[in-house]
Parts: structure tokens; sequence; C-alpha cells
């Protein structure tokens, strides 16, 4: 499911990602504001801020395991949000 706000001249599209066991959040920010924020949502007690990226480039490149790899190019191209 694909979340969308706007704010502060920027668009705020969220969807949730699941690989194995955990869950991610990703937001794809655009307008404005432009980037990339990936927190983990599974045994993060504290819903501490996730890592924020410039692009989708480079947090492909951030991540190592090829399913998350798979499911950002998807985001990416539009396929998943």
């Amino acid at each position: 499911m694909v979340k969308v706000t706007e704010a502060n001249n920027s668009t705020y599209k969220s969807t949730n990602v699941t690989i194995g066991k955990t869950i991610f959040s990703v937001m794809q920010v655009t307008g404005k504001l432009n980037y990339i924020s990936i927190r983990k949502e599974t045994n993060n007690p504290f819903k501490t801020l996730g890592k924020d990226f410039k692009n989708f480039n480079e947090a492909v490149r951030h991540y190592k395991n090829p399913t998350m790899k798979v499911e950002l190019l998807k985001i990416e191209l539009g396929f998943s949000l």
C-alpha cells in the first residue's frame, strides 16, 4: 500500500518492503526536497530515523542484499509506488 502526502511544496510517497522477516519503510520525497529515506521497522523499538540518500543509485549501492536492491529498483521505476 502506498501512502502519498503533500507538504512543504514536496510530495512524500511511502511504502513498506518486506524482506524475509524484516520490514523496511521506504519514503521517496520529490519537489522542493528530493531524497530517499529508508527505515527498518522490525526490531526498531525507539522508532529511530532511517538512512537518507540523495537518489536511488546511492540507496542501491548502500545495500548488499540483492532482494533489497530489486525492491528499490521497482520503487524507482514505479512498480511498487
